[in-house]
């Protein structure tokens, strides 16, 4: 069953608290879909990077009819305009900025891969200070740099973070994705929080690699995490594709409603869990992993719900993952 959400998403809180952005006493980052929590995590002073999504940002889906859409050249020189002015207003409030990677890249996308917008945004003088890499084949897109680039305009000064969908489960797997560029990982939610802590004592016990021992580690602390990306589209399955960007509404033979995301700019969808992930109230726990940043990524959540999350107040519906339990 598929349904269309016209509603807030305001989630009803169970009043407990866990730790705010500020309590964390550590770097925060944010990644956020809308401009309503781009607005809401620019305005929380202990956010110190803000991700925002390649897919969601930037100039709107455009038609493959060139009257409408106009050259390619000039869509790809307004696309990286549009992500140069986000970027300048982010370091303007005092934050890094970030750029997502989109989930999906397809040959047959109608402009600009991720390189070709970093290239456009290093002529405008205006990369990120960091991108967040969510497959192999992004990885492989951005190692090629230009050891010629020097200063704050190459792509070399771009810090090349690797979410948790580019899986470190262990010693080797980690030593691989240092060896494609990766300047920091982000905890896998495969794992237990004992499987974490784990894997951070071996890499610091490593005697062979020095890499390893000092390799940065983010803790993803709240987000709806993806079930499913497909690039099929669902509001089109279900209707008609009307280029939206809309969010819909999965229900599971639990009488769960799981939010799709249609991504109407690069054509795919994220199916995510129905309830979101919430560590922040954990703080022993997170703590123990000794993490060098922790991260909350944004998705459906209206300006307010992000709000409330950042002050520490915890959702009503929630679920720890894999955290406490492990896949079996």
């Amino acid at each position: 069953m598929v349904r269309r959400d016209n509603s807030r998403n305001d989630k009803k809180n169970t009043g407990k608290k866990g730790l705010s952005a500020e309590a964390w006493h550590m770097p925060v980052s944010a990644s956020v879909e809308t401009e309503a929590q781009l607005k809401a995590v620019m305005d929380i002073k202990a956010v110190s990077r803000i991700y925002v999504d390649e897919a969601c940002f930037g100039i709107p889906e455009i038609t493959s009819d060139k009257k409408e859409s106009g050259s390619k050249a000039a869509n790809e020189k307004r696309e990286a305009e549009a992500f140069a002015a986000i970027f300048r207003s982010i370091r303007a409030s005092g934050k890094e900025c970030g750029l997502r990677l989109r989930r999906i890249e397809r040959e047959t996308d109608p402009f600009l891969n991720s390189r070709e917008l970093l290239d456009n945004l290093v002529k405008l003088g205006a990369v990120p200070d960091a991108v967040l890499i969510r497959s192999f084949d992004e990885a492989m897109l951005l190692s090629e740099s230009d050891p010629s680039e020097s200063g704050n305009k190459g792509l070399n000064t771009i810090k090349k973070i690797f979410d948790y969908t580019c899986y470190g489960y262990n010693t080797e797997a980690v030593s691989m994705l240092l060896d494609l560029g990766a300047e920091g990982l982000t905890y896998p939610i495969e794992l237990t929080g004992r499987e974490c802590m784990g894997l951070r004592k071996a890499l610091k016990e490593n005697e062979s690699d020095e890499r390893l021992r000092t390799v940065p580690y983010e803790a993803l602390v709240y987000g709806h995490l993806p079930m499913m990306v497909s690039a099929n589209c669902i509001q089109r399955t279900s209707d008609r594709c009307d280029h939206r960007n809309r969010i819909l509404r999965l229900r599971d033979r639990m009488q769960k409603d799981m939010p799709v995301r249609c991504y109407c700019k690069y054509c795919y969808n994220q199916i995510f869990n129905a309830e979101p992930l919430v560590l922040y109230d954990l703080e022993g726990d997170i703590r123990a992993l000794e993490p060098d940043s922790v991260r909350y990524d944004f998705s459906i959540e209206s300006e307010s719900e992000v709000r409330k999350i950042l002050s520490g107040v915890v959702p009503g519906a929630m679920t720890r993952g894999h955290f406490r339990h492990g896949i079996e």
